[in-house]
């Protein structure tokens, strides 16, 4: 399921609401295409402080893989497994090297910020 489209709005300019919905059409759409939801946003992925911390340095803008290595600490295949692990579970989009975040990822970094986390 392709995500990314360069006409949509940035999803941090997304309300609580709007990105809720988007949450919810996505279950919606992948029970209608593959009979269960999997992955999606799935707070598994969040339980890891490496995919958190990803999700975190994501918060103002969209990075290049590079980018968040520097900033996370994680290099090579343990970064890959974490980007692929945030992507599959619908928090972030991956396209060529640039990673952003989804309205799913917008949503968890702004419940961190109002937690203190």
């Amino acid at each position: 399921m392709k995500m990314m489209d360069s006409t949509r709005r940035d999803p941090r300019e997304m309300t609580d609401e709007e990105t809720m919905k988007w949450m919810q059409e996505l279950i919606n759409k992948l029970v209608e295409d593959e009979g269960s939801v999997g992955g999606a946003c799935s707070l598994e992925a969040l339980k890891n402080p490496v995919r958190r911390n990803i999700l975190n340095v994501l918060d103002k803008r969209a990075l290049e893989i590079s980018e968040i290595s520097e900033r996370v600490g994680v290099t090579g295949a343990a970064l890959r497994f974490h980007l692929n692990f945030l992507n599959s579970s619908y928090f972030i989009q991956i396209e060529g090297n640039r990673v952003d975040l989804t309205p799913g990822g917008v949503s968890v970094v702004r419940s961190n910020r109002r937690r203190g986390k």
